[in-house]
């Protein structure tokens, strides 16, 4: 095995959560998605939504529409269907809604709890981020909803009639183009995301740069990604050079922000470490 996946692998054993080492043993191990699908329920309240810290920034044990949106996007990281829990998850979607189907991050009862300083001083409403990506991981499920037929037309409407210039909504979006059932439809919104992203804030192409920001390694994390063909080999080759050199002795990767406490600071690292060890993996780089 190589150095520095025996590396990772010894980070993700000592201090990530059982959720990411889950799926780490579902990436190189070997292991059955159905664990990671079991891991994704523990976190699921009675109203059908995630919670418990499911997003490691958020504290709360409340069911939000960013921590649904997380545990969703673990299963479809994993290749697990569940179709009767998605269909739960909607439930749980709908009732948080506003009248177009967009939901936001979180709910008031977030703020009871402990949360990142970023997210305290963030301006929260319903929209693209995060719907688009629940709309688009909830297609990958399977499933049929009138909340989800909603939410996707109403998405679609504003991705194409004014496409945000923000790179993390951008990303949702690159879920639903990757899943929507209409391929057609998928394709064109390809071609937005294309035009719009060299613009969007917090997309971060310069691999020089020390500033926060979403690279090509994130709208491409793998050679088969839908939007690979958006980047140039050495766009690709440089940031995954980056990357590499950004593994800390622990064997970890860091966080590029301040996380709630010590606990949410490992289960981010942890995370951020999976993404990154998957993505030198897919690419050959390891």
């Amino acid at each position: 095995m190589n150095e520095m996946l025996v590396k990772a692998r010894t980070f993700m054993f000592t201090h990530a959560r059982l959720l990411e080492r889950r799926l780490f043993e579902v990436h190189f191990e070997g292991t059955s998605p159905v664990f990671v699908g079991r891991v994704v329920r523990a976190y699921q309240n009675d109203d059908g939504g995630l919670g418990h810290a499911l997003e490691p920034d958020i504290r709360c044990a409340e069911s939000q529409p960013l921590l649904t949106s997380f545990g969703l996007g673990a299963l479809e990281e994993a290749g697990y269907r569940d179709v009767e829990f998605a269909i739960s998850t909607c439930n749980y979607l709908r009732s948080v809604s506003d009248e177009n189907g967009f939901v936001s991050f979180f709910t008031d009862s977030a703020y009871q709890s402990p949360m990142a300083s970023h997210w305290i001083n963030s301006t929260i409403s319903p929209g693209i981020n995060p719907t688009a990506e629940i709309c688009g991981l909830l297609h990958y499920q399977g499933v049929e909803n009138e909340w989800l037929t909603l939410a996707t037309e109403t998405c679609l409407k504003v991705l194409f009639d004014k496409p945000p210039l923000e790179a993390h909504s951008l990303l949702c979006a690159v879920k639903l183009a990757e899943y929507i059932p209409d391929k057609v439809t998928a394709e064109n919104l390809l071609d937005v995301i294309a035009t719009a992203l060299p613009r969007a804030r917090f997309f971060k192409l310069d691999v020089s740069s020390e500033a926060y920001g979403l690279t090509p390694l994130h709208f491409a994390s793998k050679p088969d990604s839908i939007c690979r063909p958006l980047f140039t080999q050495s766009q690709i080759d440089n940031h995954l050079e980056a990357l590499t050199k950004q593994q800390l002795p622990d064997g970890g990767w860091p966080i590029s922000w301040e996380a709630p406490g010590p606990a949410s600071e490992l289960e981010w690292r942890g995370r951020i470490t999976l993404e990154a060890i998957c993505r030198l993996y897919d690419y050959g780089v390891i």
